[in-house]
């Protein structure tokens, strides 16, 4: 195989230096590979050289006396013009040349300086010899740098450009569409199927927007199954009609993913022909998309829900944070009433936020409190302010858990350092869970209530009866009261349905052993309804509305 010479511009006008370098270098070899000289009298003759050949590697200038200025000009054409970085140079100059060496390196982007008597046999192979051992580095460098910069900028799955590559295409100027497409379901394949499946599935999709589209728009994967299509189409109608298309195809395509012939969907976030913070808006709209149901379309617009959504949990997170400096998340009491007794021995913790002299309900800002991560940090409070309520009567609290503060890696420990720092029983607190969101399926919530339960709290399940309440899931784990949604009490001496959703938990729960608490009991007619039913408990206005101090 032959083997590539290396490339070498000599330029002088001297017939007898070409002579010499010719014969200097012949037969001569660096890292094996032969060199190959190319002679140039003029800055203008060696100017074509370099166009034609790029890959020199060494150009030897000498600085003549009747042309210095258009020979030094031929250094910025090099770096500047051609944006030859990789070229090493070497400035060849007699002590009759019209600049002094430190201005020459001072002033132009050159890699060696030689005198005109330095260009001898022995002297010349060696600076030669290391000029181009320090472009191969350069070269290697600029390879290695390469490679890098497509790791950095390229999905590894599917080696289509990522959200960097993204980015630096969103710098140029002018209005632009964007598109993102988010497989629908994808993580069910990957847990039925395994990751090698989802991978395959993931450069098959691949394969399909780029053999489909690419024409048309620059195609990404962002992560995991979320795609991007940019188009620079100025027409937002025909953008329009392209993205339906796109999800028409995905829908109708049969996707042959390791044999397996299976049938996708994908919702897509579009912005349509604007300039500025399009991943972001596509983002929005994607999302908006997915709110509602799987393969769905939502164009960006300054209405979007989720945008609403965003807004107020930003503005509520810092009023959060500032009714936490200012002390004013406030701890509300609301009477739990054993109906068979007539008599009050719980209440329920409530938590309540104070601004500019308002109180709120968590519907205002639980949400913005799951946003910034301020959850268990109420919670803490909540029970810190329980503690010390209990110490001055005998009543029992009940306070509620979120699945985020089960989640908290310092959940028990803090719930078991605050009881034993107020000199509180455990019996006398119940952790109020939300069955389907909470505990269902999640061993380890489980297992660290039934440790809470030997612990002495109690546990009730909350707002039993909504979503798809799982009475199985109630085996799992150890339960002193379930509270039947509101939902079914408010309308309960009207609606048939609210009636037997009701008695079936009721019974359910007394054959378990387990007492109710019914929520929303408005009314004297709905307290005693309840009562007849075998309810033991009642929570509600008819009973006694939330209040910063107990009854």
């Amino acid at each position: 195989m032959e083997t590539v010479p290396w490339k070498v511009l000599i330029l002088d006008n001297e017939p007898i230096i070409h002579e010499i370098i010719n014969t200097t270098l012949l037969d001569t070899k660096v890292y094996n590979r032969p060199i190959n000289v190319f002679h140039a009298h003029s800055a203008a003759e060696a100017r074509t050289i370099l166009k034609e050949h790029p890959d020199i590697c060494v150009a030897f200038i000498d600085i003549m006396i009747d042309t210095p200025q258009e020979d030094l000009q031929l250094v910025s054409y090099i770096r500047q013009t051609l944006q030859n970085e990789l070229i090493r140079i070497v400035l060849v100059a007699s002590e009759s040349s019209p600049m002094p060496a430190r201005e020459l390196i001072e002033h132009y982007d050159i890699n060696d300086y030689k005198d005109k008597e330095d260009v001898i046999p022995d002297k010349l192979y060696t600076a030669i010899s290391i000029a181009i051992k320090q472009y191969s580095q350069f070269l290697e460098l600029q390879k290695n740098r390469q490679e890098l910069y497509e790791q950095l900028t390229h999905n590894e799955i599917t080696n289509l450009p990522n959200r960097i590559k993204l980015y630096e295409k969103l710098d140029s100027v002018g209005n632009k569409s964007l598109v993102l497409l988010n497989i629908d379901n994808f993580g069910q394949y990957n847990v039925a199927q395994g990751f090698a499946y989802g991978d395959e599935l993931l450069r098959v999709f691949a394969d399909f927007l780029t053999e489909n589209y690419a024409d048309k728009m620059d195609i990404f994967h962002l992560n995991a199954d979320i795609f991007a299509m940019l188009c620079y189409e100025e027409d937002p109608r025909e953008v329009d009609r392209c993205v339906d298309g796109i999800k028409y195809d995905i829908s109708r395509h049969t996707f042959d993913i390791l044999g397996n012939k299976i049938r996708l969907t994908a919702s897509l976030g579009v912005v349509l022909n604007e300039d500025g913070n399009l991943i972001q808006k596509a983002e929005f709209a994607l999302k908006e998309a997915r709110l509602y149901s799987r393969n769905n379309v939502a164009k960006y617009s300054d209405d979007l829900n989720i945008i609403r959504t965003v807004h107020a949990n930003s503005l509520w997170s810092q009023r959060i944070r500032e009714a936490f400096e200012k002390g004013n998340v406030c701890t509300y009491y609301q009477a739990i009433k054993n109906i068979r007794t007539n008599t009050i021995s719980k209440y329920e913790a409530l938590v309540r936020l104070e601004y500019n002299g308002k109180i709120y309900s968590p519907f205002a800002f639980l949400d913005a409190a799951l946003y910034s991560g301020q959850l268990f940090d109420i919670f803490q409070l909540m029970l810190e302010n329980i503690c010390k309520k209990a110490q001055t009567t005998s009543v029992s609290f009940s306070i509620n858990a979120s699945q985020y503060d089960l989640n908290e890696p310092d959940f028990k420990s803090f719930l078991q350092t605050t009881l034993q720092k107020y000199n509180i029983d455990p019996q006398r607190i119940t952790l109020e869970i939300l069955e389907y969101t909470s505990i269902s399926n999640k061993e380890a919530v489980q297992q660290l209530l039934r440790e809470i339960h030997e612990y002495g709290c109690k546990i009730a399940i909350d707002d039993f009866g909504t979503e798809c309440s799982n009475f199985a899931q109630l085996n799992n784990i150890p339960i002193d009261f379930i509270k039947i949604d509101g939902e079914f009490i408010k309308d309960i001496i009207t609606d048939t349905n609210s009636q037997i959703v009701t008695r079936t938990i009721t019974d359910f729960a007394h054959q378990k052993g387990i007492p109710i608490i019914a929520e929303f009991v408005c009314t004297g007619e709905i307290c005693e309804y309840i009562k007849i039913l075998g309810i033991e408990y009642a929570q509600g206005y008819e009973i006694a509305e939330p209040k910063p101090e107990l009854i």
